[in-house]
């Protein structure tokens, strides 16, 4: 178990332990992650939130087309994009697409920046916000998770459609 959700030189975005617990959501066959109590709190909607017994044992299904985002299979529970309070990034296909939650970065604003200028800004000034201690990934990204891994993946997509140095075909 990692110490925080993201470490960067040495210096972690959050103070939560993060737990490297998986399950299999029974809706789409697709792996979860467990997700800390103080995510559910952040993002659920209030009447779905006092609707659950425990906020514990919850897990976020990381399938992109599943339509499930939290689900507890012993309590048979499972939570949709309807019932939290922000767009799940990795569930929508239209624009806005969050990828940062703690500081506004959208797929569309990572691409735009490599479409103009030839590269994205996102990851560095990120970094240098988390180092700051800026971020609040447990309480704002649904993954309870720091947003790095999937900023990086966007980054990489984009200069694969739109870089500069975009192989031509």
């Amino acid at each position: 178990m990692k110490d925080s959700c993201c470490e960067i030189d040495d210096v972690a975005c959050c103070d939560i332990k993060v737990s490297e617990d998986t399950a299999i959501c029974k809706e789409c066959g697709g792996k979860g992650k467990s997700v800390g109590e103080i995510t559910l709190k952040s993002l659920v909607k209030e009447p779905v939130l006092e609707a659950i017994e425990s906020l514990n044992g919850f897990y976020y299904c990381e399938t992109p087309t599943c339509g499930v985002v939290y689900f507890n299979n012993e309590q048979q529970v499972y939570l949709h994009k309807e019932d939290l309070k922000i767009r799940v990034g990795i569930k929508e296909t239209e624009s806005p697409i969050p990828v940062c939650y703690c500081f506004g970065w959208t797929k569309e604003r990572i691409f735009e920046q490599i479409k103009q200028p030839g590269n994205s800004t996102a990851v560095r000034e990120i970094s240098a916000r988390v180092k700051a201690g800026e971020c609040e990934c447990e309480i704002k990204n649904p993954s309870g998770r720091c947003c790095l891994g999937n900023v990086n993946k966007t980054v990489k997509k984009g200069l694969e459609l739109y870089g500069k140095n975009k192989r031509k075909e």
